[in-house]
């Protein structure tokens, strides 16, 4: 199996997220991104964590250059922050999102974009940024100036030994509004606290029960394990994991749910007790676990799982 997101993360500043803010399509068009245990490499020997993916000061650079290429409207040369395979909002690939920044892009005479209270967690292939951000835009046509102000969060992982977005999502909790524009009303919550409950405890009875079919079900059809396993390596995954465990108990503590009109982010530890088939041996894995839910075809899914081994056993 493979080993997660595993062992150290940097933090840096700290705040609440606001849970039910409004949605958007300017800007920093983003998205969700979501955890269960990763199935640990069944490895004898506990191996040496490899380096973090980068230093703090590499990805303020790289956000400075973010913000300068969108204040200067540089089409090509913000696209290049971003992965071939960047999705933003959990649906919008490389192809939509350029539409998108065209089109911002050529309808503002100015647009003047600042990131603070950043937080960093920094992993061995990842770095997670969120972010508070303003956007002062003066339109072309007329000269009308529009505010956007929101939370975002980036996915940054590295390609061709430069960091690149892999992901980005963000809300409005103040929504673009003209003056003498009505404020419109905010959309409802992804889900209830109740619904989530439900999800998870089936989740872990069949994880238990190694129902590898039940369990895929939780799973949307465009899920990322890791930020690089798509639907198929999953299932290849947790097939192996389940053929070769006599037992599994899975359990999930200190669980903290942050549900948005669009997404739902839940952070975790977990425990995984496994017996082997062959030798009968007792393996134990915990560590930190992140999953990103949204709904297709009006079913809640799990679109992305990040996790963190905090030893192999």
């Amino acid at each position: 199996m493979r080993n997660p997101l595993e062992g150290r993360r940097k933090e840096i500043g700290m705040k609440t997220v606001i849970r039910k803010m409004f949605v958007v399509f300017l800007l920093l068009v983003g998205t969700q991104i979501p955890s269960q245990m990763v199935v640990p490499n069944l490895s004898a020997q506990s191996p040496s964590l490899p380096p973090l993916i980068a230093t703090e000061q590499e990805v303020r650079r790289f956000f400075a250059q973010y913000i300068e290429r969108y204040n200067d409207r540089e089409l090509e040369g913000f696209l290049l922050l971003f992965s071939l395979k960047a999705r933003q909002n959990q649906r919008d690939t490389l192809p939509e999102i350029r539409t998108i920044y065209t089109a911002l892009f050529n309808r503002s005479q100015s647009l003047q974009l600042s990131v603070e209270e950043m937080r960093m967690e920094i992993f061995q292939n990842a770095v997670e940024v969120k972010a508070r951000f303003t956007v002062n835009q003066v339109l072309k046509e007329g000269g009308e100036k529009k505010v956007w102000r929101g939370d975002a969060r980036w996915i940054l992982t590295r390609e061709d030994d430069r960091l690149q977005i892999l992901s980005i999502d963000y809300e409005y909790s103040v929504p673009p509004t003209l003056a003498g524009e009505k404020v419109p009303e905010p959309p409802p919550p992804l889900a209830n606290e109740e619904e989530m409950k439900q999800f998870f405890s089936n989740y872990v009875d069949r994880y238990d029960r190694k129902d590898v079919g039940g369990f895929l079900s939780f799973f949307s059809s465009k899920a990322v394990h890791n930020q690089k396993d798509g639907f198929e390596g999953i299932r290849s995954i947790y097939t192996k994991f389940f053929d070769e465990s006599r037992a599994l108990r899975y359990q999930i503590e200190d669980m903290r749910t942050e549900i948005y009109h669009n997404r739902v982010e839940v952070k975790a530890r977990f425990r995984v007790d496994q017996t082997l088939k062959k030798s009968r041996e007792d393996k134990v894995w915990s560590g930190n676990i992140r999953w990103v839910l949204g709904r297709e075809d009006g079913v809640l899914k799990i679109f992305s799982l990040d996790y963190q081994n905090e030893k192999s056993p």
